[in-house]
């Protein structure tokens, strides 16, 4: 799908370049800024100049809205609501400023939408430029302390998860290579089915673990001469690290 407009959400918290490098980086032709609203008159000067250095940018549209910055509920609804009003849009999210809350209420959003998520790292320098670590740390008080939902994540299904281990120990696989693996660890979706014939043996691949696989950016199937052979993608090993508990054990 071609996108004509590339829409970044960002929170504003105590940050200045955390906000503004990766708008200019990407590119972004409009940018939603959450604000927390009781902080409107009381943010600080470089808060302030950061909003007027978009708002004087004749390329960028900005727009602002509400956001309890530590409210973890409002801030999902604040960006469940402006990932929705832009939906025809390429829609990048910003988790690395505001608050910790707002980092996490970004994340659950864009588990739900399109949206891409990405953080920017922090770097301390000296006034010679060199990276050295912060002499203060950077918050010194505490406040309030609240207790956070627990959003559970759906990942692969056991045989699928079994699947990717298998391709991630082997360095990729063809198709036969996995019909037979699968038979060798009785896996459901061929140990609980009727069909034993080879073309219907490839069917269930395709059908169980090669398609949804496939679409969910898990794998890649390249077709090398008269075969075709399947590789992990990157998603597929953050999966494998996500739902490591899932993953059968390779014999």
């Amino acid at each position: 799908m071609e996108f004509t407009t590339r829409t970044q959400i960002v929170p504003l918290g105590y940050e200045y370049n955390r906000v503004l490098e990766p708008i200019y980086r990407f590119k972004a032709d409009k940018v939603i800024l959450l604000r927390q609203p009781e902080n409107k008159d009381f943010e600080a000067d470089f808060q302030q100049e950061l909003v007027q250095e978009l708002e004087d940018n004749d390329r960028i549209e900005l727009e602002t809205r509400d956001c309890d910055l530590f409210d973890i509920n409002n801030a999902i609804e604040a960006f469940v609501n402006a990932i929705a009003s832009c939906e025809s849009d390429e829609v990048l999210v910003n988790v690395s400023t505001g608050s910790k809350i707002t980092a996490i209420a970004g994340m659950i959003a864009c588990q739900s939408t399109a949206a891409n998520p990405f953080y920017v790292s922090p770097e301390f320098h000296n006034e010679d430029g060199e990276r050295e670590a912060p002499e203060a740390p950077p918050v010194e008080e505490v406040g309030e302390i609240s207790e956070l939902p627990v959003f559970r994540l759906q990942g692969p299904k056991p045989d699928q998860l079994a699947m990717l281990h298998y391709l991630e120990n082997n360095g990729g696989a063809t198709k036969k290579e996995l019909i037979e693996y699968a038979r060798e660890q009785e896996l459901s979706f061929i140990a609980n089915s009727k069909s034993k014939s080879e073309e219907g043996l490839y069917q269930l691949l395709d059908t169980n673990i090669i398609l949804p696989l496939t679409e969910e950016g898990y794998i890649r199937v390249i077709k090398e001469g008269r075969q075709k052979r399947v590789y992990l993608e990157d998603h597929g090993k953050e999966a494998l690290l996500t739902f490591p508990q899932s993953t059968k054990e390779n014999q």
